[in-house]
């Protein structure tokens, strides 16, 4: 098995508390905000839906803690494809993914500027560009840094934004109503249509366990990465499913389903019912939002990073994108991840946010795709692995039910995923050309 560390930061790594913050804020966005509304719809029965997407959460983050665990290199996904199939799935997985852990960002920089406008008034199209190109500044420059400096950060960043969503749930309890959680009549239908609300349910909430890997990928610069790694990644999960389900619930509780089928801002309502005299629960929801959205930046920026800097020591990439600086921190690499946003920020000015939105849930379902592909290369190495036949029939089980779990979700996109996957690979192509040709 690799066990390399490419620590180019005067020897300072991530530690535990690093790894488990980058889980954590990788997976918990803006989008909390909107769960309670996104789930409203389906009644009660959409909670089994939130269970189904937490159990593939979970799995995800198992095969990711055992792969990582066992290969710790910088990259993430990619790692584990080349090991299984080759520098070509390699290449391709690398690309895919570096794309869009960076394209998806855009979003991130849209939510919180429209947080920003529920409290700022008059904020005109060049403001908001201007205030979200400062803000991919800020986080390009932290991250420019190394990887130490911006995991402190994210650690800081992620107990600002997870403290107030453990704190919320406790206020909300003096309001809660369990008359709110009996049957509700789409759950009383026939079977066909019962399953049918849960598969929707689920594959809205898988959402917000977006970004499950995202630890993997600076894996070489992480203290005893044996060991760190899948405590954190299982830690950071499992922290994320618990802020869901209190927060859903607690929401859940005070308002009731009814009251949140298409509410624009659940957390704003449920706060005036517990709080009736209480006027800034929009600016109190909107400035954690904000911080929430930022902090996420600042993650995916990171593993951004370490994805090309991991693909070009693995000679994936062109070497220029890898070359670190003083600090360690590949320049070119973080450069094009931040310029890049920009474009997809016009556009959202231009055309309004229903295009960005519907181009970054074609890109959530290729983060489907790369974990299928992940669980797939799992499938194919555990005979490598070291233990009992009965340990490796557990392992055979917990990697095909993730498996099962991506092609589950993805089957409900299928075509667009193709589309947008070919789109991906005929991109990647001149690249992966002018790597090879470079190469020999």
């Amino acid at each position: 098995m690799n066990s390399e560390s490419h620590s180019n930061n005067n020897g300072k790594q991530l530690g535990f508390l690093a790894v488990v913050s980058i889980v954590i804020s990788s997976q918990v966005g803006s989008g909390v905000f909107m769960f309670p509304s996104t789930l409203a719809p389906f009644g009660t029965i959409g909670l089994l839906g939130w269970v189904l997407a937490v159990s593939g959460a979970i799995s995800l983050a198992l095969i990711f803690s055992e792969l990582s665990s066992k290969f710790i290199k910088n990259g993430g996904p990619h790692v584990y494809v080349m090991e299984a199939f080759g520098e070509k799935a390699g290449f391709f997985t690398a690309w895919t993914y570096w794309i869009i852990s960076w394209t998806s960002n855009s979003v991130l920089l849209v939510t919180a500027t429209n947080y920003l406008s529920a409290i700022v008034d008059n904020l005109g199209p060049f403001q908001t560009l201007f205030i979200q190109v400062g803000a991919i500044a800020l986080i390009t420059s932290i991250n420019l840094m190394g990887v130490h400096i911006s995991g402190i950060v994210e650690v800081c960043l992620t107990f600002l934004k997870v403290t107030p969503l453990f704190i919320l749930p406790f206020l909300f309890l003096g309001s809660f109503n369990s008359e709110y959680f009996r049957i509700s009549d789409i759950s009383s239908t026939d079977a066909t249509e019962t399953l049918s609300t849960i598969i929707k349910a689920a594959l809205f909430a898988f959402w917000g366990f977006i970004g499950v890997e995202c630890a993997t990928t600076p894996a070489g610069r992480v203290k005893n990465p044996e060991k760190t790694l899948p405590r954190a990644i299982i830690m950071g999960t499992a922290c994320v499913a618990l802020i869901y389900l209190l927060n859903v619930i607690s929401v859940f509780g005070v308002v009731g389903f009814e009251g949140l089928i298409d509410a624009k801002a659940p957390y704003a309502i449920a706060l005036s019912k517990v709080f009736p005299n209480y006027l800034s629960g929009h600016i109190f929801i909107s400035l954690l939002a904000m911080l929430i959205c930022i902090g996420t930046l600042n993650a995916w920026t990171l593993s951004a990073g370490q994805i090309a800097q991991g693909a070009c020591e693995d000679g994936l990439f062109p070497k220029i994108w890898g070359k670190p600086n003083k600090n360690g921190a590949p320049t070119v690499a973080i450069l094009i991840a931040a310029f890049g946003i920009i474009p997809f920020l016009i556009t959202a000015q231009i055309f309004g946010t229903e295009g960005l939105n519907r181009l970054v849930d074609f890109m959530v379902n290729i983060f489907l795709v790369v974990y299928f592909v992940c669980a797939i290369a799992y499938l194919k190495m555990i005979k490598k692995f070291q233990g009992t036949l009965s340990k490796r029939l557990k392992l055979y089980a917990l990697g095909l039910f993730a498996a099962s779990f991506c092609i589950f979700v993805i089957a409900q996109d299928a075509f667009n995923i193709a589309i947008t996957l070919l789109i991906f690979i005929l991109l990647g192509i001149p690249v992966y050309m002018i790597r090879k040709n470079s190469s020999n």
